[in-house]
């Protein structure tokens, strides 16, 4: 009779963490391809901190904002991994998500009754869009971290309003908010929700009273956070757009959110999800309680970002709330036939959209990898040591960014490459060869980034020659004009557009600057300009007179940045 106990016991066991298995499984096959997925764009940035630069994180405006935590965050991952063993960071990346989902788990156990619900729930915090890229990518995991601490804030904050009269708990809860909004301002708006899930939580008479102490809890802490920000930065915000106010606030809310849901959300219009949301809330979630706590998580954790330009990362924080969501309706479908097959086509779904973004993430590490190797290559094939000025490179992969434009020189010291010249972009043609070099050599990269081309530039490549006036109608070669850095026209004139064999397939266009009822064209701030022969063809629209001049603009705005810098310091 006791080993059919035990057979009994084991078997429920097993069926108990069964689903946590799979769900753990599924985690494993989609994301152990990150591991293999390098730094990019902003990447470059965080990778460098020092825990030397963490006390003036706490103390000023650092690293374009007041995220204290966040640049301990990075300085911990460069002084463990170091800037050239990128999978560490991904590494940390998974940690972090399997801390959030534990932790949102538990969050939902708080209000959920079947384990189902409580299952897929996470599920969906896991495997969504959102946390699929915030993953992939190093420098979003921003939102991931400071998620954790809030919501074991909201969990020892439901705990404490429904069972427990521990002092501690209360304290422990602010400590933790107060945590949340220094690795970044995520929860910054978040006060219903704490008061939420301590009206959710509780029970008894005592419900209002503990729903104004959660209101006072995450009060302290938020002031806290106020005057250390203020004592950092005074009013300044990260973003000019942070204080701007409007209906599109609305619209990015409800964006954000469905999101989360991608695939089966896309395309949407805000106008249709303002009448499915609140409908979809209405008859999924029991009892009006969870249903305003599912909008107020909804809501105002995505309110700090609701004026900022949508981003997939930012969704993130919708999650909890989407999770809750899911968590309810599961619950109210419990026991009917359809539920599962559909929950099946829905993650199906899920899980395949997020997989195909890990890869096209994955393609633009690859991309910017290949081309870090190929400058370095070139850096070395080229004669002498003066700068590399480097045209064709592509800043995006597949709606990922790959390069910060014009920045090189970091991601191949994060390869371990140290080349024997400087190698940037085309922008800094001029500041560059001023301040590091008189001369160097502009290179145009091939689409594939194996080819190119390079042509030597010079501080003095431009010799003084006499004005050249000339009407320019439809189409003409430029011949010996490339020996001019610029040219002046009416104020009328309108745009220039260059072709060359360089680019057979793409127009070039230089837009005049106009000055005195001048129309000033800087023809040297152009790489295809300084570089082409006599078979690059003007084009023009209208007629138009212009004056070919050896005024070199772009040598001249260089040299005044250089002396304003100089005075600035």
């Amino acid at each position: 009779m006791g080993f059919l106990n035990t057979r009994k016991g084991k078997t429920r066991t097993m069926r108990k963490f069964l689903p946590m298995a799979v769900i753990l499984l599924i985690a494993t096959l989609l994301y152990i391809p990150t591991l293999r997925t390098g730094f990019l764009t902003d990447d470059f940035l965080d990778c460098n901190h020092t825990l030397r630069e963490v006390p003036a994180a706490f103390s000023s405006q650092y690293g374009g904002g007041y995220r204290p935590l966040m640049i301990l965050s990075w300085a911990l991952d460069n002084r463990i991994w170091s800037a050239e063993n990128q999978t560490g960071w991904h590494v940390t990346n998974l940690i972090l998500l399997l801390v959030s989902a534990f932790l949102v788990y538990i969050f939902l156990s708080r209000f959920l009754r079947k384990p189902a619900a409580i299952y897929f729930g996470t599920a969906l915090f896991m495997f969504s869009y959102p946390m699929a890229v915030a993953v992939a990518r190093v420098s979003w995991r921003t939102t991931i971290l400071a998620l954790i601490p809030f919501l074991a804030s909201l969990i020892l904050i439901s705990i404490w309003s429904k069972d427990s009269g521990k002092r501690w708990m209360p304290v422990a809860a602010a400590f933790l908010y107060l945590i949340s909004l220094l690795v970044k301002e995520t929860a910054l708006a978040a006060l219903p929700v704490m008061a939420m899930v301590a009206f959710c939580s509780v029970e008894n008479e005592s419900k209002w009273r503990k729903t104004v102490l959660a209101i006072v809890i995450g009060l302290v802490p938020l002031i806290i956070y106020g005057v250390l920000r203020y004592r950092a930065m005074g009013f300044g915000v990260n973003y000019v757009d942070s204080t701007s106010f409007g209906p599109l606030m609305l619209k990015n809310i409800l964006l954000q959110n469905s999101i989360v849901w991608q695939p089966w959300l896309s395309g949407v219009s805000a106008r249709l999800l303002i009448l499915l949301y609140p409908v979809a809330v209405y008859f999924g979630i029991p009892k009006w309680k969870n249903r305003i706590l599912v909008f107020s998580l909804g809501i105002f954790l995505i309110l700090p970002v609701s004026n900022l330009t949508i981003r997939p990362d930012f969704s993130v924080a919708a999650l909890p709330g989407s999770a809750l969501f899911l968590g309810f309706l599961v619950q109210r479908l419990h026991g009917r036939k359809f539920l599962y097959p559909a929950l099946t086509v829905f993650f199906a779904g899920i899980i395949l959209f997020s997989r195909d973004e890990i890869r096209t993430l994955g393609m633009a590490s690859d991309y910017l990898d290949r081309t870090t190797m190929r400058l370095a290559e070139i850096a070395d094939e080229l004669p002498g040591d003066g700068p590399l000025f480097v045209d064709g490179v592509a800043d995006i992969v597949g709606v990922y960014g790959t390069f910060w434009p014009g920045e090189y020189m970091v991601p191949m010291e994060c390869l371990g490459i140290q080349p024997r010249r400087f190698v940037t972009g085309t922008d800094r043609i001029w500041e560059t060869l001023t301040t590091e070099d008189d001369s160097g050599f502009l290179v145009f990269l091939s689409d594939d980034a194996i080819h190119y081309t390079s042509v030597p530039v010079s501080v003095d490549m431009y010799p003084e020659l006499l004005d050249t006036t000339l009407l320019v109608t439809g189409s003409i070669p430029a011949g010996n004009l490339i020996r001019y850095p610029s040219c002046t026209g009416p104020e009328e004139s309108g745009s220039l557009n260059l072709v060359s064999q360089m680019f057979p397939d793409s127009v070039i266009t230089i837009v005049p600057e106009v000055r005195e009822r001048t129309a000033l064209y800087d023809l040297a701030a152009a790489p295809l300009w300084l570089t082409s022969d006599e078979t690059l063809v003007i084009l023009v629209e209208s007629p138009m007179q212009l004056v070919f001049s050896s005024r070199n603009v772009s040598l001249e705005r260089a040299l005044e940045r250089m002396e304003a810098k100089q005075e600035f310091r």
